[in-house]
């Protein structure tokens, strides 16, 4: 009797210990069920695109590394080539890089180099010319090894810069701007050969080299650099920061693209004749080349990437006008006043000459204006500066055009096709002209 009641007071006492147990963790559990945080749970799952922060794919381009590299090629340029797509130029450019060219590094020379010419009219190349060589000297180009556009004018500027410092046994030429513009490219045609790594999709370049192009001038290829703010991922997408793979919804990016270009070029390009919204367009074009799911449903999502694709490698017409374009009979008086106090420059063969990629409408192409189809219709200019060293620089009396691409063709054969290792990194520019103030958009 006495076991027995002993053992069951000890039951009823384990079994009150473990209901306060319980009621205490109940109590615990529910005070802290304010305080949990779903952001912050490792094991809830998430989408690879979630609603609200950006995906870090839209930040391509602006990593620290990339950020370092992209000061580790000017800190070791005297000449920053900043390479812009023609078809944009003004939404490639890299305003944090010219920025701290002006703040931080007068010494340095700034030239354009308007890439991918052969995608747009090229009156609109001429525009876009006539408006970026206020700011610096700007060479039209299409690169290519066999058939290239401005390779001679933008060699013989390199050039007329590596006499400016002529204390310098060579000069360093980087080239900076966003992924998938061209830079590599742009060396290999100067090379003439493929010395750097290519693709059609942005970040093929990780870091950054040094190539000979001639005894007195080394290149430096730079990874893409995208500016750190101010770009939507819509931007990103048809900027071609962006691999056009990573996305999960390509379709929520293709309503942008139609929007931009003409449907006449739509029609021609995907024979997709008419449309009511951008997934009608996508259906169609889905069905019309086989992208389809189970049930015989139009894969849209597979059907918008081969559109993004298009239109991140050239294969869409499209092209953005400067802001102050003006047609013939209104840019007469402004080319008039803008000749008479411009500079001795060097002149570069007309850009009538640029084979083009597509066969524009008749409005785009425009009729020849005078001065723009000839081969002294528009020439490289700089506003500002010292005209000392400006003339010095860029006087076409400096050397015959011929002379100028038979040395050129020389000190190729007598570099050499190999890597030679980096010359000094000296800044000092000794005994060359005073450096120019900051250019300043006119």
């Amino acid at each position: 009797g006495g076991g027995g009641s002993s053992a069951a007071v000890a039951a009823v006492a384990a079994a009150s210990s473990d209901a306060a147990e319980l009621d205490a963790f109940a109590a615990s559990a529910t005070a802290r069920a304010g305080e949990y945080d779903e952001r912050v749970d490792s094991n809830v799952e998430r989408a690879v695109e979630p609603v609200g922060p950006r995906n870090y794919i839209f930040d391509a381009g602006q990593s620290r590394r990339i950020r370092a590299e992209l000061f580790k090629v000017i800190d070791s340029s005297d000449v920053v080539v900043e390479v812009l797509d023609a078809r944009d130029p003004l939404g490639t450019r890299a305003p944090h890089a010219e920025e701290f060219l002006r703040r931080e590094a007068k010494h340095k020379h700034l030239v354009f180099v308007l890439n991918k010419c052969d995608l747009v009219p090229s009156r609109v190349t001429a525009a876009w010319l006539k408006l970026l060589s206020r700011e610096a000297p700007t060479v039209a180009f299409h690169a290519s090894i066999t058939n290239p556009f401005g390779k001679g004018a933008l060699i013989n500027l390199l050039r007329q810069f590596a006499k400016l410092h002529a204390d310098k046994k060579q000069i360093s030429v980087g080239f900076i701007g966003y992924p998938n513009v061209g830079k590599s490219s742009i060396i290999n045609t100067l090379k003439k050969k493929k010395v750097c790594k290519v693709a059609p999709i942005p970040g093929e370049t990780k870091v950054w080299q040094y190539i000979t192009l001639m005894k007195s001038i080394y290149l430096i290829d730079c990874p893409g650099t995208v500016q750190p703010s101010g770009n939507s991922e819509e931007d990103a997408v048809l900027k071609g920061v962006v691999r056009i793979e990573q996305l999960r919804h390509a379709a929520d990016f293709v309503e942008e693209v139609l929007r931009r270009v003409k449907p006449e070029y739509v029609r021609r390009t995907y024979d997709v004749q008419a449309w009511d919204s951008p997934t009608d367009f996508l259906e169609q074009y889905g069905r019309r080349i086989g992208k389809l799911l189970k049930g015989g449903e139009p894969d849209i999502n597979a059907a918008a990437k081969l559109v993004l694709h298009d239109w991140q490698r050239g294969r869409l017409p499209y092209f953005t006008l400067p802001p102050d374009f003006a047609h013939r009979a209104d840019a007469a008086a402004e080319e008039g006043a803008a000749a008479a106090s411009a500079l001795p420059t060097p002149k570069q063969p007309g850009v009538r000459g640029i084979v083009t990629a597509h066969k524009f409408l008749p409005e785009d192409e425009g009729e020849e204006e005078e001065g723009g189809g000839g081969a002294e219709g528009w020439h490289l200019s700089e506003s500002s500066g010292s005209a000392s060293s400006l003339i010095a620089l860029l006087s076409p009396s400096v050397e015959p055009a011929l002379r100028m691409l038979e040395e050129s063709e020389r000190d190729f054969a007598e570099g050499g096709a190999e890597l030679l290792p980096p010359p000094s990194l000296a800044t000092s520019l000794g005994s060359a002209p005073e450096p120019h103030p900051a250019p300043t958009v006119a």
